[in-house]
């Protein structure tokens, strides 16, 4: 009878370890979640630690469609978008996107996913936490959260020639959308005289998914795009080393540019044959009232061309002549990279040579190709 009774307290004893084993594990468990909890706490307990937390919540969000928890959703209309779409888009913006912020002032941060901004969002840090006996810190919250997307959330720099055809999501750019355009300076002179190409600058705003650009040339092909800076860039002209090439997209193949740069050398040494020392010469490839017009003009025009080096030109005047890097601008404009050297023989038998290296600049005008201007290889 007496081991029976130790069995049943044995039992009980066994029992007992047992509930107080399970009510440690319990006690344990609750421990470890309020310790971990805890440490959660803490690593959000600083700016950086809140924000990257809050972002990576917003793009759990935007992958449920739940963005609107965070931002109201407007209604717009957009020129290149049938249906905008901001829960769609906000997935789009988040999903690949590297996330980043910018403080502007104390506890107000700009909200980034790649380049671009999309939230201003101002902390709570008045709440303070003590915790563990050990650990203190800031517990954050969301004073305010302002979003970007007012005017939607993709906002496109596109710079393009004015000869190029423009498309967005397969709808022509607007001319609306042009906030800039950019001459060639070297044609400055001859603006509204000769149609040159300019670069414009769109800035299209109102979309809530990223778009789809295409840019063709006036022949229908594509022109390649380069994404520099946050900006879309189809501002190539067409270029070669090869004259016949270059020539082939020109309206006039009938010229020679090496020529033009011939006579103008000549000219400045008062060796070009021709009405007032050979400005008489080259005034058929000049347009009147431009820069390099009125430079010839008080050149021929000017005592120290009577006091030039006396010299005569060798057998061989010109040597090392070299015609390179065509930029053709438009049928009616191009620019080559010319040199060559010229060889004299000065009054008292010394050989002097006057190397030339420029980059010239021509138009077809009033039916022959005029020289616009110039400028050192180097610059």
């Amino acid at each position: 009878m007496e081991k029976i009774n130790n069995k049943k307290r044995l039992s009980l004893y066994q029992k007992s370890i047992i509930v107080f084993a399970l009510v440690l594990l319990v006690l344990g468990e609750f421990a470890l979640i309020y310790v971990n909890k805890t440490l959660k706490a803490y690593e959000k307990g600083d700016a950086d630690g809140f924000l990257t937390a809050l972002m990576k919540d917003m793009k759990k969000a935007s992958k449920k469609g739940n963005i609107n928890k965070y931002f109201d959703l407007p209604n717009i209309s957009s020129s290149y978008e049938d249906k905008p779409n901001f829960k769609e888009g906000y997935k789009e913006l988040f999903e690949n996107a590297e996330f980043s912020y910018k403080m502007t002032e104390e506890n107000t941060y700009e909200l980034y996913a790649d380049d671009n901004l999309f939230a201003l969002v101002k902390l709570d840090d008045s709440k303070k936490e003590h915790k563990l006996g050990l650990l203190s810190y800031i517990n954050y919250s969301i004073d305010t959260l302002t979003s970007y997307n007012s005017e939607g959330l993709f906002t496109t720099d596109i710079y393009a020639l004015s000869t190029y055809n423009v498309k967005i999501n397969g709808k022509d750019a607007k001319k609306e959308d042009i906030v800039d355009t950019n001459a060639i300076k070297e044609y400055a002179d001859v603006e509204g005289l000769v149609d040159i190409p300019v670069l414009n600058h769109y800035k299209i705003t109102g979309l809530t998914r990223k778009p789809d650009i295409k840019v063709y040339d006036n022949d229908g092909k594509s022109i390649s795009l380069n994404y520099i800076d946050g900006a879309y860039n189809a501002s190539e002209y067409y270029h070669t080393d090869d004259i016949d090439d270059a020539f082939n997209h020109l309206a006039n193949k009938d010229f020679d540019p090496m020529k033009i740069a011939k006579n103008w050398s000549l000219f400045l040494t008062a060796d070009l044959e021709g009405y007032r020392y050979g400005f008489g010469t080259l005034v058929p490839n000049l347009i009147e009232g431009t820069t390099m017009y009125k430079k010839a003009y008080a050149w021929a025009s000017n005592i120290d061309i009577q006091f030039t080096s006396i010299h005569t030109l060798d057998k061989e005047a010109f040597t090392n002549e070299k015609i390179s890097n065509f930029t053709v601008y438009n049928a009616s404009a191009f620019s080559c990279e010319i040199y060559f050297e010229k060889n004299m023989t000065l009054s008292d038998k010394q050989k002097k040579t006057d190397k030339l290296h420029e980059i010239f600049y021509f138009v077809y005008y009033d039916g022959a190709y005029r020289l616009v201007n110039m400028r050192s290889s180097n610059e």
